[in-house]
């Protein structure tokens, strides 16, 4: 491959249009592919959310590529991390760290996946390392860049307001920014509280400040997308009862706002944004989908700015975590299709406690939550391992465990048991499926002092609730 093709996929990457790259990329024949060519073509699928494409991508080049191939394993940490595989990400961080532990790249994403996993300790180390190496690349993801955001001008604020005020109805309250300390401040973003009217019965929270960025989808013949988020509340509320238990949605749709200018990227109708953790602590809700406040038809009326781009205003819709992967497995109408089987109260505004759409008998419902998996185990080697839903679903500890022979390169040859499971139970495969270790020693942390025993091993829980060695199987 000549270095002008290279140089070419180097500047769309640069200038964030991924998706070109996978398009231009996946036309060439695979003997005109590269180590390089797939690992842009793996950092730039990430980019997009395809992290299973990604590593998918990168295990062409495995076996070929050298241990010290920084780019490699980076672009693979990066994709664990985006699929919540938080133990082997920062295995693959870890590797790129042995390379050149002064490359911020790898701290960086420790930095993201110790927030995410609530590793105060560890999040504090990586952050100071990263932050003496390049403390701009820090700032851009960790740093309080309010003042950086953008505003609207006067006159555009005012149509803005307008249009609120016409199609919403009047507000009575504005949710205040709150900093760390708890104290009211400033802040480019606003959002509004309008009571239930004749039109709509039901509270509106309505944001009013994030479209005065202009977010830009530069692999769309450069679409101009301003807008801003609208989520409707149950019409018994009292406008207390929602000040107490719902400012978290003007939270997070600050928060989401802030995210599209500072990554410079956009949100339209079919985004979802997974937040990591619940949304708060009083709903179980892990992330948000958007779509349309206002049918798109001739007759409608626009809000229009003055330089003339339309500010679009984007339905805040939470979701479970299943409901995020079913979304991401299967697309967006799929997952609407889902939605719209539930009665319109359920769906047609936000309660703590809808039923999650995506809990059929395809999907199983874990006990814990992604979202609540913490970093409890450094573990170097294949990581690998199945357990049964007794665990998992039912919420059981471990009652018995044994380690086989690796069935392949990713296993560990770990298995997990309540120890309570019949043959029949054990030979359907739907009861049981593979994890990451540290998956498992979250429903349990009594395995970890026993996950570095060699293959062979086994052991049981006694009535003192101890595990025992009860031998070797070979």
């Amino acid at each position: 491959m000549d270095n002008e093709f290279l140089y070419e996929m180097d500047e769309l990457m640069n200038e964030g249009r991924f998706q070109e790259v996978i398009d231009r990329i996946s036309e060439l024949d695979e003997d005109e592919m590269t180590n390089e060519l797939y690992i842009m073509l793996a950092h730039s699928l990430s980019q997009c959310a395809k992290y299973h494409d990604a590593l998918n991508t990168l295990e062409n080049i495995e076996e070929d590529t050298a241990d010290d191939d920084m780019g490699y394993h980076l672009e693979k940490a990066g994709a664990l991390f985006g699929l919540h595989h938080y133990t082997s990400a920062v295995r693959e961080a870890k590797v790129c760290l042995e390379i050149d532990d002064t490359c911020v790249e790898p701290w960086l994403i420790l930095c993201l996946i110790y927030q995410e996993t609530g590793n105060e300790a560890q999040f504090n180390y990586a952050s100071e390392r990263a932050r003496e190496i390049d403390e701009e690349a820090w700032d851009n993801i960790f740093g309080d860049k309010i003042s950086e955001l953008e505003l609207y001008e006067d006159d555009e604020l005012n149509i803005v307001l307008d249009f609120i005020s016409k199609h919403f109805g009047v507000p009575v309250k504005m949710f205040r920014y709150q900093d760390e300390n708890g104290q009211s401040q400033p802040h480019p973003i606003n959002c509004l509280l309008i009571p239930p009217d004749e039109q709509n019965d039901f509270f509106k929270i309505v944001s009013t400040g994030i479209g005065a960025y202009r977010g830009i989808d530069k692999n769309r013949n450069d679409i101009v997308h301003r807008i801003e988020m609208a989520a409707f509340l149950p019409s018994e509320l009292s406008v207390e009862e929602i000040e107490n238990k719902y400012a978290w949605i003007a939270r997070i749709m600050r928060q989401f706002g802030e995210m599209i200018q500072l990554e410079g990227s956009w949100l339209d109708a079919g985004h979802t944004v997974a937040y990591g953790d619940v949304l708060d602590s009083s709903v179980s809700y892990n992330g948000v989908i958007f779509n349309d406040v206002f049918v798109d038809t001739p007759e409608r009326e626009k809000c229009m700015l003055p330089c003339g781009e339309e500010v679009h205003f984007l339905r805040f819709i939470p979701l479970y975590e299943e409901e995020m992967m079913f979304k991401i497995e299967n697309g967006y109408p799929a997952l609407f299709r889902k939605l719209e089987q539930l009665p319109p109260e359920q769906i047609d505004v936000i309660i703590p406690d809808r039923p999650d759409t995506c809990l059929d008998s395809k999907v199983k419902k874990w006990s814990l939550p992604r979202s609540s998996m913490e970093t409890l185990i450094d573990w170097n080697g294949p990581d690998g391992c199945y357990a049964t839903d007794r665990i998992t679903v039912d919420g059981c500890r471990v009652g018995f465990m044994y380690r086989q022979k690796p069935d392949n390169k990713l296993d560990s040859g770990w298995r997990f048991l309540a120890g309570d499971e019949s043959e029949d139970y054990m030979n359907d495969i739907n009861n049981m499926d593979i994890f990451c270790l540290n998956t498992i020693c979250n429903y349990d942390p009594d395995i970890i002092e026993h996950l570095e025993s060699p293959v062979g091993s086994v052991f049981y829980r006694d009535a003192d609730g101890s595990f025992k060695m009860a031998g070797h199987m070979f």
